[in-house]
């Protein structure tokens, strides 16, 4: 009953509502989402700070999963250097890379080559800064700049430069695009400046000696450009014209005999030339990337002379490129081969720098560029592609792949003069790091009967 009564009461002396004032009336008119507009602000800006923090959030997950799944000894140890070689961001991976090399032509060069990857919305690599700082005996402190620009699958835009304080210069422009117009028409642009004081000559032949070898620098003035049409999905049929203003003098290592004193006298010393070329290309293109393929087949049979229309240089060349890529256990195992043969059938007018060459990154990695010169040259190369860890950073999965690879291949004057008896042999191993489609950093070592070569740069040998 007290109960009841309390509440009675308490009704009847409840206050009145008071009356609402015209400033009261005016502001429960106006909206609620104009009350605050700070606070619609933070509410709109909710949605790109979670997914800021989730993606942050993300990369951080992706690292701690990676150093879990490393419980091996070698794991834990492998992903320390990474961790110190890459640094990863919103947008943009930067990797450090040593530049140490042992090329047979130019000696022992150190230095550093940080990489900087910067991706789009949907995470593919558009833009790379890949500039160095090394130092050399012989070329002394060397800066080089090189970018490269991915406006489209399939085609790069690409510019280097680089100045060393001896000798070495270069400048590259360079464009390609396999579907420049409406998926049919394929373009190619390369400009080229450089100045080469590493070079070694040795003689004609493959029995060419290596107590022989003089030192030379080349001055290469080099412009391209390549026309075509893609048909049947995978075939491009191509024209090309290609002009080169080259000069070969001697070069800037003191220890080596100077090429003005190699006898006979090669053609192309001390005597610039001028080379008008145009050439014509079937390809069959059937692999998954350009850059960095896991599948499929690059076959590529080419005619080119010289002379016809111009330049003093005067010779016909053909060659054939052929090239396989077959996977195995989710690409982790990657099978490739590789076919050269070119020849041409110039006499001894024709230049040094347009014979045929072996030796170096792409060709026989056991020995210095042009190791071996002649009219022809052929060579086999079988590598197998093992990727071993995958960091993921960004949703961006860097492989790390070590390839043993075994090359043979030699050069020969006259066509019907091939001996297997001739043949170079090369062992050795590449270790890789690749961002797909189009991003591979390289340390190739090949071991010859020249001794140990090791090679540091961007790209897959082939």
């Amino acid at each position: 009953m007290f109960p009841a009564a309390g509440i009675v009461l308490a009704q009847e002396h409840k206050p009145r509502p008071k009356k609402k004032t015209n400033i009261q009336r005016i502001k429960a008119a106006i909206p609620e989402e104009l009350k605050n507009p700070a606070r619609k602000i933070k509410k709109m800006a909710e949605p790109v700070t979670e997914a800021v923090t989730k993606t942050a959030e993300t990369a951080a997950k992706e690292v701690t999963e990676a150093a879990i799944q490393a419980h091996s000894l070698g794991g834990k140890i492998l992903q320390g250097i990474i961790n110190v070689m890459i640094a990863a961001s919103p947008g943009k991976t930067r990797v450090y890379l040593p530049a140490p090399s042992s090329d047979p032509n130019s000696g022992v060069t150190v230095g550093v080559l940080p990489v900087f990857l910067f991706v789009d919305d949907k995470e593919v690599v558009r833009h790379i800064l890949a500039p160095s700082l090394t130092y050399n005996k012989i070329f002394k402190a060397n800066a080089t700049f090189r970018y490269y620009w991915y406006p489209r699958p399939g085609s790069q835009f690409f510019t280097l430069a680089s100045y060393a304080l001896e000798t070495d210069r270069r400048f590259t422009l360079r464009y390609e695009d396999p579907k420049f117009f409406r998926d049919w028409l394929y373009f190619k642009f390369d400009y080229t400046i450089h100045r080469d004081g590493a070079n070694r000559f040795f003689g004609f032949g493959s029995d060419s000696q290596l107590g022989s070898q003089s030192n030379y620098t080349l001055r290469d003035n080099h412009l391209e450009t390549i026309a075509g049409i893609n048909f049947l999905e995978y075939f491009r049929f191509t024209l090309g014209h290609r002009f080169r203003f080259a000069e070969v003098v001697d070069g800037p290592i003191d220890s080596l005999p100077k090429i003005s004193r190699f006898n006979p006298l090669p053609a192309g010393v001390d005597n610039p030339q001028t080379t008008m070329a145009q050439q014509v290309t079937l390809s069959y293109d059937s692999r998954d990337l350009a850059v960095a393929p896991i599948r499929g087949h690059y076959f590529q049979i080419y005619a080119e002379q010289a002379g016809r229309i111009g330049g003093e240089v005067k010779y016909e060349r053909l060659g054939a490129d052929l090239r396989g890529y077959y996977p195995f256990r989710n690409a982790r195992f990657v099978t490739v081969w590789r076919g050269l043969v070119e020849g041409e059938n110039g006499n001894d007018s024709v230049p040094l720098y347009e014979r045929e060459w072996l030796g170096g990154k792409d060709t026989l990695r056991g020995f210095g560029e042009g190791r071996f010169i002649d009219n022809h040259k052929m060579m086999l190369t079988l590598e197998e592609r093992i990727r071993f860890y995958t960091l993921k950073a960004f949703n961006v999965n860097i492989d790390f792949e070590v390839a043993p690879f075994y090359e043979a291949g030699t050069v020969y004057r006259e066509q019907d003069k091939f001996r297997p008896a001739d043949l170079h042999h090369v062992w050795g191993v590449g270790f890789r790091s690749i961002v797909r489609p189009n991003v591979v950093g390289d340390i190739e070592v090949g071991y010859s009967e020249q001794g140990v070569a090791l090679f540091v740069g961007i790209d897959y040998p082939f």
